[in-house]
């Protein structure tokens, strides 16, 4: 449809993949209930790219230059930590990870890229929460308790908001052993050019390797590299957090 000058029929379209009509109508029924294309004329019966295929196009632009943003900064902060560099991005309650350095530790996180974690469970799903607006973080944690996987796990809207409430006034979140027994993490949102909160970056250790001098400098570190990737998506503030 995108290469051709007019509207198609359901005979057109029939024509131009080579299959029976019969099918080629399932594949319309099919991409009409996604809202994949529309009915341009019901008169002509005519078909036309619907508003998803905009919706999927332009979030992918978006995911691509998230990543080519990114890719320089996480290289730079992976060589000067020499540990597991994770880029996650927001799915309803779910983090994404759709990018992994990882570190020179023996034993490394689990999580790969493609996978996820409920994102009260992570310091880049924490770092994304307390960036979001308080009637959306209602909707998605609704319902209590939440799933706990260690003794640390958040398990309640108020320990979620108290902790929320800290992350805004440190500028950055950390995962305490709290998805994962043996886990430390240090996490910074990052935002595009409409000041909207796009994805998180985060330092993963092992617990026992994290020391005081790891707990003064990752922080700054991952702050100023979360910073540096939301500048290079159009972010025009100079803080992670307000206030």
């Amino acid at each position: 449809m995108s290469k051709s000058d007019k509207y198609l029929t359901l005979t057109d379209i029939s024509k131009k993949l080579d299959i029976p009509k019969s099918s080629a109508l399932d594949i319309i029924q099919t991409l009409l209930a996604k809202e994949f294309i529309d009915i341009e004329n019901p008169q002509a019966k005519t078909y036309r790219i619907g508003i998803s295929i905009f919706t999927i196009g332009t979030k992918s632009i978006q995911d691509n230059n998230l990543q080519e943003a990114a890719n320089e900064v996480l290289t730079s902060l992976s060589q000067k930590t020499q540990k597991t560099i994770f880029l996650g991005v927001p799915k309803k309650d779910k983090v994404i990870y759709v990018s992994k350095l990882e570190g020179d530790s023996p034993v490394q996180s689990s999580a790969s890229i493609g996978s996820d974690n409920p994102m009260h469970l992570t310091g880049i799903g924490k770092a994304i929460l307390a960036a979001m607006p308080t009637e959306e973080i209602a909707l998605l944690y609704q319902n209590e308790p939440y799933e706990r996987r260690t003794a640390r796990s958040i398990t309640t809207y108020q320990e979620l908001v108290d902790h929320l409430r800290e992350i805004r006034q440190t500028g950055y979140a950390i995962d305490d052993k709290e998805g994962t027994e043996y886990i430390y993490c240090f996490a910074a949102p990052i935002y595009n050019f409409s000041n909207k909160v796009v994805a998180a970056i985060s330092i993963a250790s092992l617990a026992e390797e994290i020391k005081e001098p790891e707990k003064k400098a990752y922080p700054q570190l991952v702050v100023a590299a979360a910073l540096e990737i939301s500048k290079r998506l159009g972010y025009t503030h100079n803080k992670l957090y307000k206030g």
